[in-house]
């Protein structure tokens, strides 16, 4: 097997990242978003359809890079 200069380069990483949005509230309500790698952590109002009324939801983990 021959290596080349393609398998020796590195990867560039992607612009976007999945992340997972959790319920504030302690529903155990979550959704996926898309945001930029280089921004800070999502924070964010949205309806939680279990309490059924805004709250707020923390990103909590990272899912991919898209």
């Amino acid at each position: 097997m021959f290596l080349t200069v393609v398998n020796l380069a590195k990867k560039t990483k992607s612009k976007y990242i999945l992340v997972r949005m959790l319920s504030e509230a302690g529903t155990g309500c979550s959704f996926n978003v898309k945001r930029l790698r280089l921004e800070d952590k999502l924070v964010m109002l949205r309806y939680d359809r279990i309490v059924k009324q805004k709250v707020l939801f923390k990103e909590h983990k990272k899912i991919c890079s898209v």
